[in-house]
């Protein structure tokens, strides 16, 4: 078994003033940059450890991560939004959705309805910063394509010659696809999470369950807060009624806020046997302006090369 331990401890990784209620600016006094530091000490480790032991193991199933790029200034991405959540709801626990704000052109502020910035900043580099977003962007060529777009586990879509991203009205079935393939991959996330310093402590165990020859596997864990409230453009709305078709209190649901391991994941092992097992550890604090306990961490399981995701889990912060 690998033991590895990762902490990023980030003063500050996201300012955007009272996101859990109505968001009012953008602006960022004094940035700091993220700081790396030790590893978490064996005692951590051990909390981590006997609190995973606690825990009852839910039903090993092939779970898929739907992820929806999206903008603010995104008309149809609403129907997008809804579309990923009705996935959601029809499988309970194994469908996992994530809202990821990309392109300058949909997702930047604008003035006087958008002030806000969704897009994901790169934890290792200053504040403020989009890079993670923008690092999705140029992978999948979002700037070009337009919105709304998504991934389902960054699977192949046959129907829109065989992109790992495509419109909304694509994602069920390649959602029925990926959930009836046999799970190859077991993974769990356990969370030890102090609400007095916003100190968040977590252990990934990932088993693999069958041979993967020559294949690079990343481990990818995410941050995202759900119930962001935000001006968005909806074409939806009557023009009539609503010229600028615009409402200004849109709920935004599990957006994306930090990549913690990277926008693609940290590379776990190469060529993973069936039966071997990691165990990972990793230690981030919440900037204060996060609302917590609408908090959760997504964990996944990827191809570096193909970044087809083989395994994905979520969980709230306790």
């Amino acid at each position: 078994m690998k033991n590895t331990s990762f902490a990023w401890m980030a003063s500050a990784v996201l300012a955007l003033s009272g996101l859990a209620a109505l968001p009012a600016c953008d602006v960022v006094d004094n940035p700091t940059r993220a700081i790396v530091t030790s590893s978490l000490t064996p005692v951590e480790q051990a909390r981590l450890d006997s609190a995973e032991a606690t825990q009852t193991a839910l039903p090993l199933t092939q779970n898929v991560l739907i992820e929806d790029y999206t903008g603010q200034y995104c008309g149809n991405c609403p129907r997008a939004a809804h579309m990923a959540d009705s996935m959601r709801q029809k499988y309970p626990g194994r469908v996992v959705v994530t809202e990821v704000h990309v392109t300058d052109y949909f997702a930047a502020p604008r003035l006087p309805h958008f002030p806000i910035d969704f897009r994901v900043p790169d934890i290792s580099l200053p504040l403020p910063n989009t890079a993670a977003s923008t690092a999705i962007t140029q992978a999948f060529d979002l700037e070009n394509r337009g919105l709304p777009q998504g991934a389902v586990n960054r699977a192949r879509f046959t129907a829109a010659n065989n992109d790992p991203v495509a419109t909304f009205s694509l994602w069920p079935a390649v959602v029925a696809e990926q959930l009836a393939l046999a799970p190859t991959v077991e993974l769990r996330a356990t969370p030890l999470y102090n609400r007095t310093t916003r100190f968040l402590r977590l252990k990934t165990a990932t088993k693999y369950l069958t041979d993967m020859a020559g294949r690079n596997m990343r481990l990818g864990i995410t941050m995202v807060e759900d119930s962001l409230i935000g001006a968005q453009k909806d074409y939806t709305l009557n023009r009539t009624a609503n010229p600028e078709q615009t409402t200004e209190h849109y709920e935004h649901h599990n957006v994306m806020r930090a990549a913690l391991a990277g926008t693609f994941g940290t590379l776990q092992v190469t060529g993973p046997t069936s039966g071997q097992q990691f165990s990972d550890y990793l230690g981030y604090k919440l900037p204060a302006d996060w609302n917590d306990r609408h908090c959760s961490v997504i964990v996944y399981i990827a191809d570096a090369d193909t970044r087809q995701i083989v395994q994905v889990t979520q969980v709230k912060l306790p």
